[in-house]
């Protein structure tokens, strides 16, 4: 009998909050976590960003921060809610269970990106025997998923599955399919990124993926006829997934449980998804087949809606052909694109669609493209009462992903 796999546990930190609670609250209201980029100096560039604001972790102790990229951070605060939100101690000497039953699968693509800049300044203006030995431990994408490890206690299986912006959504599905086929019993699956940086923000505008409109907060406007592309975010978000009779026995707190999961490549080009859709196409229905569902009984879509003009015709035409009606939320519009961890935080909005039965509004869509024609959440939160929800991801080398996740005891 295959193992099932269960969530127990979230945690969040984003431009709309740094907890579940804060994130959910903002996402309901219609309340953009975008405003104008502060963590440099963005002259000459789109300036809207979906920057993380107010956030400590005030168990560590001020050597412990510095020896960690903000992403890293980022994934740690998450991680640690997520914990305490499933019923499991933080401190690994007090948690109970194997420690090599307990992995992490959390992604990271830009890794400590400010780390790189200071790094190299320091190399630059004061030559290599200046360069810090915590260089490299701070820099590196796979620092976040072992520094997490190590806070935690964590010995599991453990690596940064990196593919663009649909890396999170990979993180969950394979963490997934470790519990499974038994590898493990519990993983922290999710991604973080810490990457409002001028290098990065200067090379998406190089590919003219980047909006422009303003004020800051009206920038990010999926499907909109007048969007003009993404907004950069950085943040985290954690889930713990579980292995069904393991989360019994201890009376964990069930949120959803992971249904399906299905993945591709367009491989097509680098950066552009393909226009006839075959391979999301393709991926969403590897979910549906694994979750052993019809495309009727999915009655809500958290889609990747960038704002960017290729995705969202894609996405569309994807949508349509797939599940005809189906009711579609674009959260990007309120806390922008935060990259690798932009799946993770659709799928935790999307646990809490299960839960409370809400779906949040879709911002700034004030104008849909006729070529986009969803039945989007631009009026305002509705209701549901769905027991399925799928989470759709693209990211950059063609790479689709898609989960979805069902109400427990559906």
């Amino acid at each position: 009998m295959e193992r099932r796999v269960v969530i127990t546990g979230l945690g969040v930190v984003s431009c709309a909050g740094n907890s579940v609670p804060a994130f959910w609250e903002s996402l309901l209201a219609g309340r953009s976590g975008i405003g104008p980029i502060t963590l440099f100096d963005a002259a000459g560039l789109p300036s809207a960003a979906g920057e993380v604001r107010g956030f400590d972790l005030p168990e560590l102790s001020p050597k412990e921060k510095r020896r960690m990229a903000r992403c890293t951070r980022f994934a740690v605060g998450a991680a640690g809610e997520a914990l305490r939100s499933a019923g499991l101690e933080t401190s690994p000497e007090k948690r109970a269970g194997d420690p090599f039953r307990f992995g992490a699968l959390i992604s990271c693509g830009a890794g400590g990106i400010e780390v790189y800049d200071q790094g190299y300044e320091v190399l630059r203006s004061r030559g290599p025997n200046s360069v810090s030995a915590f260089f490299m431990p701070r820099y590196i994408s796979n620092s976040v998923s072992g520094m997490t490890a190590i806070r935690y206690g964590l010995k599991g299986p453990n690596f940064d599955p990196v593919s663009a912006c649909a890396s999170s959504a990979h993180a969950i599905g394979e963490g997934a399919w470790m519990i499974r086929r038994g590898d493990a019993d519990l993983m922290l699956a999710g991604g973080a990124e810490g990457c409002i940086t001028r290098l990065i923000v200067s090379g998406f505008n190089a590919l003219t993926a980047l909006s422009r409109i303003t004020p800051p907060e009206a920038a990010c406007r999926p499907f909109d006829r007048n969007r003009q592309g993404f907004v950069p975010a950085e943040g985290a978000c954690i889930l713990v997934l579980e292995e069904l009779e393991h989360a019994r026995k201890r009376g964990a707190p069930i949120l959803a449980e992971i249904a399906g999961y299905g993945a591709s490549c367009d491989a097509t080009h680098i950066t552009a998804p393909d226009p006839s859709g075959a391979g999301l196409a393709y991926a969403v229905r590897r979910a549906l087949d694994g979750a052993e569902l019809t495309p009727g009984q999915v009655g809500a879509v958290y889609a990747h809606g960038t704002g960017t003009i290729a995705n969202d015709l894609v996405e569309s035409k994807v949508l349509n052909s797939v599940f005809g009606e189906v009711r579609v939320c674009a959260v990007k519009s309120m806390i922008g694109h935060a990259l690798s961890a932009s799946a993770a935080l659709g799928a935790a909005a999307a646990v809490k669609t299960l839960l409370t039965g809400f779906l949040p509004p879709t911002i700034n869509c004030t104008d849909q493209d006729p070529e986009c024609p969803l039945n989007l959440t631009n009026q305002g939160a509705v209701r549901t009462d769905t027991g399925a929800v799928l989470v759709d991801s693209l990211g950059f080398g063609g790479h689709n992903a898609a989960l979805i996740l069902k109400r427990w005891g559906k």
